[in-house]
C-alpha cells in the first residue's frame, strides 16, 4: 500500500466562502489521531505536536484560496501526512454543477457484499481501493461528470448484513413515510452499517432534514419501484437526486 494521507475535498464558493470547514477540521483531525497508530512513524510527536489545529488548517485553505484567486469558485483537495505536512490543490468549478440538478443521473446497485468493518470506509484517505473495486464490479471508470442516458454515475455499496451503506462518493438517503404522522421524511443509513461521515451529512442531520436509520437493499428497491425520492449528498455537489437503475 502506498503512503496513506488524510484527505478533505473542500467547496470554496465567493459568496460562501469555504464549505462547512470546521466540519472537515473536525474530521480530519478526529481521523488523525485515530489512524496515527497505524500510519504515523512517530506515533507520540505526530500526537502531541504535528497535528494541525483548526485556525492553523484554515490560514493555509484561504491563502490557497487568494492564490487560485478569491472570485473564482474551486474546489480545494486538503491533503494531510502522517508526518504533518499539509498539501492543498485547487480546481476550478462551473458557478453551477451541471447535470446534477434533476434526476437523470443513475445509480447502479452493487453487485457484491463490502465488508463494513474496513477502516477506509470511516475515515476519508488516499486509500480508495474499496470505493474504486466497487466502481470495477459495476464497469465504472474514474469519478467524473455524468456520463449521459442510461450511463450509470455512481454505485451505492451495501455490507455483509444486507445494509445499504454509501455510494462511492456520497453518502445516500431515501424518502419513507413516517409511520405515525404519515408524513414523508428522509432517511439516512447510521454509522454502524460501515460509511463515512460525510460533512454534508452531518449537516442535514445536525438541521432535522435526515435522520438515521438502517437501511436494507429490499428497502432501497422498493423505494426506487415505488417512486420515492432517492438522494446522495457531499459537500462539493451538495445534494442531488437520483434514479436508481434496476
Amino acid at each position: 500500500m502506498a503512503s496513506v494521507q488524510l484527505l478533505e475535498t473542500i467547496l470554496y464558493d465567493p459568496k460562501e466562502g469555504l464549505f462547512l470547514l470546521d466540519y472537515h477540521c473536525d474530521r480530519m483531525i478526529a481521523s488523525a489521531k485515530e489512524l496515527a497508530v497505524f500510519f504515523s512513524n512517530n506515533q507520540e510527536a505526530f500526537l502531541q505536536d504535528l497535528i494541525p489545529t483548526r485556525s492553523e488548517i484554515s490560514d493555509k485553505l484561504e491563502a490557497a484560496v487568494k492564490n487560485a484567486g478569491k472570485n473564482t469558485r474551486q474546489r480545494l483537495r486538503l491533503l494531510l501526512d502522517f508526518d504533518g505536512a499539509i498539501t492543498i490543490q485547487s480546481s476550478h468549478l462551473p458557478s453551477e454543477t451541471k447535470g446534477f440538478q434533476n434526476s437523470s443521473i443513475l445509480v447502479v446497485l452493487d453487485k457484491q457484499a463490502t465488508h463494513s468493518d474496513n477502516m477506509f470506509l470511516k475515515h476519508k484517505t488516499t486509500e480508495r481501493e474499496v470505493y474504486n473495486d466497487a466502481r470495477t464490479r459495476l464497469g465504472l471508470g474514474p469519478v467524473g461528470a455524468p456520463m449521459g442516458d442510461n450511463v450509470p454515475f455512481d454505485v451505492i455499496m451495501y455490507n455483509e448484513d444486507d445494509e445499504v451503506m454509501e455510494a462511492t462518493i456520497a453518502n445516500v438517503a431515501i424518502e419513507v413515510k413516517n409511520p405515525e404522522s404519515g408524513v414523508l421524511e428522509w432517511i439516512t443509513p447510521p454509522l454502524s452499517s460501515g460509511l463515512l461521515n460525510g460533512t454534508m451529512r452531518r449537516k442535514l442531520l445536525e438541521s432535522g432534514e435526515l435522520k438515521e436509520r438502517v437501511i436494507t437493499v429490499p428497502d432501497l428497491k422498493k423505494a426506487a419501484s415505488e417512486g420515492r425520492r432517492i438522494k446522495c449528498f457531499n459537500s462539493v455537489r451538495k445534494e442531488y437526486p437520483v434514479t436508481l437503475k434496476c
